[in-house]
């Protein structure tokens, strides 16, 4: 028998679903092509109008004239149909035409958007950049700008990935804007100086910008030497339900020296509680994987897309990360892991996975981009590679939505109709775009016009209650373009999350499922058969929570379940789920022997080996939960340690065992069904010294105890080393003549043993 002492290590675990998971069988919406150039298209975003919902507003990165530029998209019937442009040469900050890459967009409650890009001129582009910004007061048809978030320096720093958004709260600083990117020092390629990241704001509206600053330091701590650590990359600003700005950001975080001061890449984040004036150190909020490539050579980041509920309903104030992630379940896959704060970023839950495809293990899903509606439902949409089988190179548009605040999220919807092939966004030309100039130095197309470009690095969501806008690079029509889709919140066909499939289950389980409608107006069909084609159905219930626990027993044997959701007012429900399998075991394992410590027994050792027989049972694991208590009623509370889940039938308690004090143990064996045996209950105790030991050589009471106890009481010799173990009839006091009394009653007349005070 092998023996192990254990340690339980808090981290961050993740969060998976039914293994029988798949996406949902309801249709994709119908998807509208919103750009018709053959030129590279990519890095979209796009925002709902909130005072005119038919108004919907995009811009991405565009490649019509051969060379970064940023197109617009303005539909004026909810995203049916579009028209675009460029931000025109004369609204550009180099004379001629500058190079404009990174568009993001944001809106404010009353209906003004802001656009924000990087631009730089064509003949400097390594050496510095802007963020220029521009506005339009009346719902995207002109558009004024660009302001700058700084007067232009000669200044040899290339600003990277801002990312902006604006308070809707209401609040102090409703109407600020706010904007975080990376700042490099130094020509690209030659970087000489920190990477740093960087912050500024406007409080007008964008017609001016404040000071910037740097923000995202992070203090090492001394043992790891010291000093400052920051830099990172795709800084996400969020502003919650109070006001607060938050920035999330792709960085690098050094753990406290009891870790070895390992360094690992991360999400950091900063918090500002006075409207982006101040920013708090940065803190890490969760292990990430950081920069990857997909099978079918996309470069994927594990940059946080994020959002807060400032709904005002029962979700209010929380705040949440999808991200792209290799996590330690995965193997050279990528999945879009899901995290949320309930207590404004000051902890996180664990990881939950959102794909929720069987084929998680082969393909890849990445790129999420998310949003909260005006009712607090969490909106995430990314790329997936599930369709292509067995090869998973194409890939595809696909949404989730969580009801529940983030606790769990819906079967995936299928949004782009037709899956895209990631190698007709590849750059095919062997030195990329090729930047050619006219006679009087303006940029002309490119000699070598390649077919398409990499895929950006983002795409957008927006949603105003139950509508929902999306915007994606698609490659279907053998070109970069973007293509865009509108639809309305959908009931979806539940996720089943518990039992997993081909699991034990116990006679009465409790069955989870994603919550697959709106907070309060869902309620759900669950039914139960020993048949798959549910020709006969045992069971069946209709809870109004997204977990129910039947008592009525369920016999052992092999058992499918399938969930339907139904709305409260009974106008709408769902397609039935994918059916689950669970096998009902309700017998349970032998109840395994005790073998040490004896029962009773006395020991100077404070972390004694306990050790117990093996328990086998036929078709199922066991494993053995060991109970400790100083009650021998063993309560649920503060004097009782259980031990859970342990695999070998010995154990070595990490912490002492408490002094002098009977510590009752048992062991109870269970399979994975969750049934326990009984157990027998013995004791042991852990003492620092004997009762009757007066000189402390541990022989006990004898004669040499009752000489020194003597000499101390009649001759003024020194107190007893240990006053515990002399002062035998357990008074609390130094030793006296009662005590003297006890041990010469215990060495020449056989008395008890004496009681020392614990």
């Amino acid at each position: 028998m092998k023996l192990c002492r254990l340690f339980l290590i808090a981290g961050i675990l993740p969060v998976f679903s039914n293994s029988a998971m798949a996406a949902s069988n309801y249709p994709p919406p119908p998807n509208v092509r919103l750009t018709f150039y053959p030129q590279l298209n990519n890095e979209e975003q796009v925002w709902i109008c909130p005072t005119d919902s038919n108004i919907i507003i995009a811009d991405w990165r565009d490649f019509r004239l051969g060379y970064r530029q940023v197109g617009i998209g303005r539909s004026t019937d909810g995203g049916l149909t579009w028209n675009d442009s460029l931000i025109s040469f004369d609204m550009q900050v180099s004379p001629g035409g500058s190079w404009q890459s990174d568009p993001t967009l944001t809106v404010d409650r009353l209906g003004n958007f802001y656009i924000s890009v990087l631009d730089y001129d064509p003949f400097s582009i390594t050496d510095h950049s802007f963020i220029a910004f521009y506005k339009s007061t009346d719902k995207g048809i002109s558009w004024t700008g660009p302001v700058l978030h700084l007067p232009v320096v000669d200044a040899t720093v290339f600003e990277d990935k801002q990312f902006t958004t604006i308070d809707r709260t209401g609040g102090l600083y409703d109407g600020h804007l706010y904007c975080s990117w990376t700042r490099f020092v130094g020509p690209i390629g030659q970087v000489s100086g920190p990477v740093r990241m960087m912050f500024v704001r406007s409080i007008d509206g964008a017609a001016s910008f404040q000071d910037t600053i740097l923000f995202g330091n992070q203090i090492v701590p001394p043992e790891c030497g010291g000093g400052l650590n920051g830099g990172g990359q795709f800084s996400i600003p969020v502003v919650a339900a109070n006001g607060d700005l938050h920035l999330f950001w792709m960085g690098f975080t050094i753990e406290a020296p009891e870790s070895g001061c390992i360094g690992y890449e991360a999400i950091m984040h900063v918090l500002s509680t006075d409207g982006g004036q101040t920013f708090t150190f940065a803190e890490s909020v969760a292990p990430i994987s950081g920069w990857s490539m997909a099978m079918n050579g996309t470069n994927i980041y594990s940059n946080p897309a994020a959002d807060a509920d400032i709904s005002g309903g029962p979700f209010d104030g929380n705040i949440y990360i999808a991200f792209t992630n290799y996590g330690p379940e995965d193997v050279f896959r990528s999945d879009i892991d899901f995290i949320r704060s309930t207590d404004n970023a000051v902890s996180w839950s664990g990881r939950l996975q959102i794909n929720d495809d069987a084929t998680a293990p082969v393909s890849d899903s990445y790129h999420p981009w998310l949003i909260v509606n005006e009712e607090g439902v969490v909106i995430v949409i990314f790329y997936d590679t599930r369709y292509d089988s067995p090869s998973h190179l194409l890939f595809d548009l696909m949404a989730a939505y969580s009801f529940d605040g983030g606790e769990t999220f819906t079967s995936n919807h299928r949004i782009s109709s037709v899956s895209s092939d990631a190698g007709n966004l590849k750059i095919n030309s062997p030195s990329g775009w090729q930047a050619v100039y006219d006679d009087s130095g303006h940029m002309k197309p490119p000699v070598i016009s390649p077919r398409a470009g990499l895929i950006g690095e983002y795409i957008g969501v927006t949603a105003f209650h139950d509508k929902i806008n999306a915007v994606w690079t698609d490659s279907r029509d053998g070109n970069s373009e973007v293509y865009t889709a509108n639809w309305y919140l959908p009931i979806l066909e539940p996720r089943l999350i518990a039992p997993i499939d081909n699991s034990f289950a116990n006679a009465n389980p409790t069955f989870r499922w994603a919550t697959s409608w709106k907070h309060n107006e869902d309620r759900y069909r669950l039914e139960i058969s020993d048949n798959p084609s549910f020709a006969i159905i045992t069971q069946t219930h209709l809870p109004d929570t997204n977990f129910f626990t039947p008592i009525i027993d369920i016999q052992e044997g092999t058992w499918y379940w399938r969930i339907k959701t139904l709305t409260t007012d009974g106008l709408d429900s769902s397609a039935y789920s994918a059916t689950g399998v669970f096998q009902v075991d309700n017998t349970p394992p032998e109840s395994p022997q005790l073998l040490s410590p004896e029962d009773g027994l006395v020991t100077f050792d404070p972390a004694p080996i306990f050790d117990w027989s093996e328990v086998t049972k036929s078709g199922t694991p066991v494993v053995y939960d060991l109970y400790f208590s100083t009650d021998a009623t063993f309560p649920i509370g503060p004097l009782t340690t259980v031990i859970s889940g342990l695999s070998i039938s010995a154990y070595i308690p990490v912490d002492p065992l408490p002094v002098n004090n009977w510590t009752y143990w048992k062991v109870r064996a269970r399979d994975l069904a969750g049934n326990a045996s009984g157990s027998e209950v013995r004791s042991v105790k852990y003492i620092t010294f004997i009762c009757g030991d007066i000189n402390n050589d541990l022989l006990g009471p004898n004669i040499l105890d009752l000489n020194y106890l003597v000499n101390y009481i009649f001759r003024g010799g020194p107190l007893p080393p240990i006053i515990a173990a002399s002062d035998l009839n357990g008074s609390g006091g130094n030793p006296n003549i009662v005590d003297l009394n006890i041990i010469v009653n215990r060495i020449f007349r056989g008395g008890s043993l004496p009681t020392c005070a614990a």
